[in-house]
């Protein structure tokens, strides 16, 4: 299928003026902290659709924002990252997580194989849906959104990436993570409000963690 990716952060009229303001001004880009974030499930994909999808990479999506800005704001703004995923299993109430990972790279996670994909065809999940959801990540700044890929440098972007999916993974506990489940990360942003905008299911929808 052709994989159409349609929001760009940046057609906000808010958000373009709070970031160029950033520009000048990069403290403006230091999330908030224990006000609580956000994960945003923007779109989703039958799991045999996900072997086209392109890389989602953090750090050219942040360089990409910023050469957006300095150029004048020539062409279309970027389209967002969605550097979370999630994998799910089963349908409606029945519908429940198995894996969260984190889409940043320079080549695809789903082109060349992947650990948890491998272990769907287990017999047990025979006969049962299998989805990933792309999710972007919004921080705070005095009541502005900050997706994750406006923040810099880009190391602090990766560490953050980093803090937030360990402390998703912590706190829901998939059952074909492995790393994260035990140890609580140190995380200092607070709640994690989960909004589902897919418009394909509701798993997940308005949820706290």
């Amino acid at each position: 299928m052709a994989f159409e990716f349609t929001y760009r952060p940046l057609n906000n009229l808010g958000n373009y003026f709070y970031f160029k303001r950033s520009l000048e001004n990069p403290s403006l880009l230091s999330p908030d902290k224990e006000i609580g974030c956000f994960l945003v499930l923007q779109t989703s994909f039958a799991l045999h659709e996900t072997v086209g999808l392109p890389p989602q990479s953090l750090e050219g999506s942040c360089e990409t924002n910023q050469e957006y800005i300095s150029s004048g704001c020539a062409g279309n703004p970027p389209l967002a990252c969605y550097p979370i995923y999630l994998i799910t299993v089963g349908d409606d109430e029945c519908e429940r997580l198995v894996y969260i990972g984190k889409t940043s790279s320079k080549s695809s996670r789903f082109a060349a194989g992947h650990s948890a994909i491998t272990k769907l065809h287990h017999p047990m999940y025979n006969d049962m849906n299998k989805r990933v959801y792309l999710c972007c990540v919004v921080f705070l700044r005095d009541g502005n959104e900050i997706p994750i890929e406006w923040i810099q440098p880009y190391e602090t972007a990766e560490a953050l990436l980093k803090s937030f999916e360990a402390n998703l993974i912590y706190h829901a506990k998939p059952e074909l993570n492995t790393h994260y489940i035990s140890n609580e990360p140190l995380f200092e942003y607070g709640q994690v409000h989960v909004q589902n905008v897919t418009g394909d299911t509701e798993f997940w929808h308005v949820n706290f963690m």
